[in-house]
This record gives C-alpha cells, structure tokens and sequence, in this order.
C-alpha cells in the first residue's frame, strides 16, 4: 500500500510540474515576438525533463524501499514504463488544449465546433487528426494558426512558403520539406530519448539506494 501512495504521489506531483512549465511557456514565454517563435521550435522548455525525469526515476526507484527485497526488476520498473509516456507527452496535450481553447475566443466560437476545423486541418496536413495529428504536424509547423482563417489555409500557406525557398534558392523542390520533417523529428527524439535516458538511470540509482536502505533496516534488526 505504501509503495502504491509513493508512486501515486511521485507521478502526480511531477506530472503537475510538467504541466504547470507548459503551461507558463505557452501563455508567457512562446508568445513573445520572434525569439518566443525561436524558443518553441527548438522546444527549449522541454530541457526540463532532465529534472522531472531524474526526480521521476530516483523517486519510483527508491519507492521500490516497500517492496519485497525479491521483487523482479521487470516488476519494479513497470511504473517507470507508465509514467515516462504519461508525463512526457503531458505538456504536449496540454499545449494542444491551449492553441484550441486561444482559436476558440479568437473566432467566438464554441470549443466544439473549433476542434473539428483543426481536426480537418490537422488530418489534410498530417494524415492523422487529434492529439497525435496534432503531435505529428508540430515537428513540422512548431508555430500554428493563430486564427480559424488561417487554420483553413493552413496547408496552402506552408505548400507557397517551401515553394517560395525552393525558387529563391533553385534546391530541388521537397528537398525543403525533407529538411523541416527531419529537424522536427530529430528535435522531439532528442528530447524523447533524453527523457527516457534520463527515467532510467536515476531509476536504478533509487533502486540501488532502495536496496541499500532496506539492508541497514534489516541489519539493525538483526542487532
């Protein structure tokens, strides 16, 4: 039961971090004029995870403390399996609830009907709709639509902007699109695999204070 409160409590309390930072660059940070833009194409904030997830794994890890000392390593490092996704993507979702809920006063229109406009934008663009069309269109367009009129000429605006590089610059066409794709692919991966990295080597190291911590208990019992 104890080892149930502490991963519950770990996981909440880090998870409400890594909103609440995604939260405050959204509305503070992201829309400060140019170097807000730059700031959010390179995904900066996301370097926090290097302390959410260090806290993550030490914390799981050394909740293992209220294990049996034979748990399996597999059984203890489930949690951590969870919980990396469920934080990790947080502050993604919770940037999609904003950039729908800023379009939705933008256009005074119901929440509803807005979400099914990026929808149908998300899905021309991506080949995906909802959070994860939305995930997929941001490693490609960090800066959406800011207004429904816009959001419907989402696709043609990014086709004239690549064709307008292409032409200026005489690079085969697509070769634009290839560069924008790859940058915002290896940026989230980076920041995915630093995560995860990140999760797990302070994991073990919980474990490993975990470990130690209940043989001291078990030698002072023996005393």
């Amino acid at each position: 039961m104890r080892y149930l409160v502490t991963v519950v409590a770990v996981t909440a309390a880090l998870l409400g971090v890594k909103l609440l930072i995604a939260w405050a660059a959204e509305i503070y940070l992201h829309p400060i004029p140019i170097l807000g833009g730059w700031l959010k194409s390179l995904e900066i904030v996301e370097l926090v995870n290097i302390v959410i997830f260090a806290l993550l794994g030490f914390g799981l890890g050394g909740a293992t403390l209220y294990l049996p000392a034979k748990t399996p390593m597999a059984f203890k490092a489930l949690v951590l399996v969870l919980a990396i996704p469920l934080i990790f993507f947080s502050s993604y979702w919770l940037r999609q609830i904003v950039w729908l809920n800023q379009l939705a006063i933008e256009a005074n229109q119901p929440v509803e009907q807005v979400v099914a406009l990026a929808n149908q934008a998300i899905l021309r663009e991506s080949g995906s709709k909802g959070f994860w069309g939305y995930f997929k269109v941001t490693t490609k367009m960090p800066i959406l639509p800011a207004n429904v009129a816009e959001l419907e000429r989402m696709a043609e605006d990014q086709q004239w902007f690549r064709s307008e590089l292409t032409r200026f610059s005489g690079i085969e066409p697509g070769v634009f699109s290839m560069i924008f794709d790859g940058a915002g692919w290896g940026i989230r991966i980076f920041h995915m695999a630093l995560a995860t990295l990140t999760g797990i080597i302070y994991f073990v190291k919980g474990v490993t204070w975990a470990d130690a911590a209940r043989l001291r208990r078990w030698t002072k019992g023996k005393v």
